[in-house]
């Protein structure tokens, strides 16, 4: 990295504190090793030991792991006082590709926004971009289309737009049909044989589509917020009633998760929910992860005990966790997110 990048960086990340203590957002600081973490199918995680002076058995070794988000931590942070937070902090992800927007270390920020939903982190996360932009360009010199306001578009208008079908309504069959007809649709836009995806859940089903057709047609156009996810793809956000589109009569609704994740040139830069506080939801969310997890996890892990009852404490809020990387990076109209790391691990890997 040369000595512009590192300024410009740095820049990025100062711009990012200013921002959350002028609106009186507590900056804490959470611990990267835990004994337990929460379970998550879709990540793979790091493992270590801790050996105690002492040692002279092997229980005298106590397995710990690189924390993937400060989550498991800053929810306890804001259950027990109750106030708006932000961390900026290193996170690892093991069993992914080292590339042109992954790292098995990464910054990232997370944010909590108390009394606010999903909706309001979305006027929050762009005047933060704002704030970014002003801080580290000059007035003359702000890339055009960075500055906000962005786009936003439900899940299911996203897949009318670029899959060409209302994934609302394949959403209103039982799951059975609903899964043969997204099969079809995944054949027709190219994603494969539809033989090849008789295996495939209806969640397998959808992320194969949005990664394959919707994420690339959004990389063509303006960033965007992605609202309104199907119920059926899990994840700690309240569900609501959303109507199908803007343009659909106002009876046509479908149950959804209130969630969002912003696109710049076609890149996930954060995701939202507004945070799930019922304890029993949470822990059967839990209960059902953990054990897809342990189908195929390389590296287990134990859970928390009590997480459900955490969360069930927090106020009302909203959580928005940002890859800083990934935001330094499409600021800086870079292609990878080694180009703006200090020292990239990619070379080495």
């Amino acid at each position: 990295m040369d000595i512009e990048m590192l300024h410009f960086r740095a820049g990025v990340t100062e711009a990012v504190r200013s921002f959350f203590r002028k609106k009186n957002y507590l900056e804490v600081d959470t611990p990267a090793l835990s004994p337990v973490l929460i379970p998550e199918a879709c990540l793979e995680v790091f493992e270590t030991d801790y050996i105690r002076p002492s040692l002279k058995t092997e229980q005298d070794t106590v397995p710990l792991f690189l924390v993937p988000s400060p989550e498991i931590y800053i929810k306890q942070l804001v259950a027990d006082h109750k106030t708006s937070m932000f961390q900026i902090s290193k996170c690892y992800r093991n069993v992914e590709s080292a590339g042109r927007i992954h790292s098995p270390e990464f910054t990232m920020l997370e944010y909590y926004t108390m009394d606010a939903d999903y909706l309001d982190s979305i006027r929050i996360t762009e005047d933060l971009i704002s704030h970014i932009l002003e801080r580290v360009f000059s007035p003359d010199t702000v890339p055009g289309h960075l500055k906000p306001p962005y786009e936003s578009l439900s899940v299911n208008e996203a897949f009318e737009k670029y899959a060409g079908f209302s994934l609302a309504e394949c959403a209103e069959y039982p799951e059975d049909e609903a899964g043969r007809k997204l099969a079809a649709h995944a054949e027709r836009l190219g994603c494969g044989d539809r033989e090849k995806f008789a295996a495939y859940g209806v969640d397998d089903l959808y992320e194969v589509i949005l990664v394959q057709t919707v994420e690339p047609g959004l990389s063509a156009g303006p960033p965007v917020f992605l609202t309104d996810y199907p119920v059926f793809v899990p994840c700690l956000a309240q569900e609501r009633e959303t109507a199908f589109s803007r343009t659909a009569p106002a009876e046509k609704k479908w149950r959804t998760k209130e969630r969002w994740e912003l696109y710049i040139r076609g890149v996930e830069i954060a995701n939202c929910y507004s945070e799930e506080r019922n304890e029993a939801r949470i822990e059967a969310f839990f209960s059902e992860e953990n054990r897809e997890k342990l189908k195929t996890a390389k590296v287990p892990h134990p859970v928390p005990g009590n997480f459900g009852e955490i969360c069930a404490r927090m106020p009302p809020c909203s959580g928005v966790a940002a890859g800083l990387d990934r935001l330094i990076m499409v600021m800086a109209e870079r292609s990878s997110i080694d180009s703006v790391l200090p020292f990239p691990l990619t070379g080495n890997l």
